[in-house]
């Protein structure tokens, strides 16, 4: 796990956004919905997925598709376990909305919907309302375009989440994520 965290850490940096720390945040969001929720999960399955689910950015959209052919040949050739893979490049591949809608994709293991859930709540709450900013910010996004994303996107979240923890916790940091954008465009001057 330690070469594929440091893997990781090379290959998508520090960015704030979908970078490494972005990862230890799932990781600790996962860790509190098996725990809150009482799952029996493989510990390595949800690991390796939340660690490998955002490595294909760097190839860019879409990035499911990417991280999770990275992955099966990564761990191939590492000797992971068959069935760990599939899991793996299953919760990879679930874990984007559009993704997996988009291509039939259903989630085979428990795994899978924990970093749904997880990558979910990090976009929430004030973290998630500056994450949506450092990301159109990077990709030359209109305020007008993030304002939407908002709108379309984030503010529906809580309704994809699986686990009853897991739609608590999004609801209590989408009033954040509200809090957040409408002091912004106070602050501005903006009104919708």
């Amino acid at each position: 796990m330690e070469n594929v965290k440091a893997l990781v850490k090379k290959v998508l940096g520090n960015n704030f956004a979908h970078g490494y720390p972005h990862l230890e945040r799932v990781y600790r969001f996962a860790c509190d919905i098996v725990k809150h929720e009482k799952l029996d999960i493989d510990p390595l399955v949800l690991n390796l997925s939340i660690y490998l689910h955002d490595i294909g950015r760097v190839l860019g959209e879409p990035h499911a598709y990417y991280s999770a052919i990275f992955a099966r040949s990564y761990l191939s050739e590492y000797n992971v376990d068959t069935k760990v893979i599939e899991k793996v490049t299953n919760a990879i591949l679930y874990h984007s909305f559009s993704y997996a809608r988009k291509h039939g994709i259903k989630p085979i293991c428990e795994e899978a919907k924990v970093l749904s859930d997880a990558d979910k709540l990090d976009a929430l709450g004030v973290v998630g309302f500056l994450r949506v900013f450092y990301y159109s910010w990077e990709n030359g996004r209109t305020l007008k375009e993030t304002i939407n994303h908002f709108n379309e996107k984030i503010f529906k979240l809580h309704e994809l989440m699986h686990y009853q923890y897991s739609r608590q916790r999004s609801l209590q940091l989408l009033e954040w994520t509200r809090k957040s954008l409408n002091q912004f465009l106070q602050e501005i001057g903006h009104r919708l």
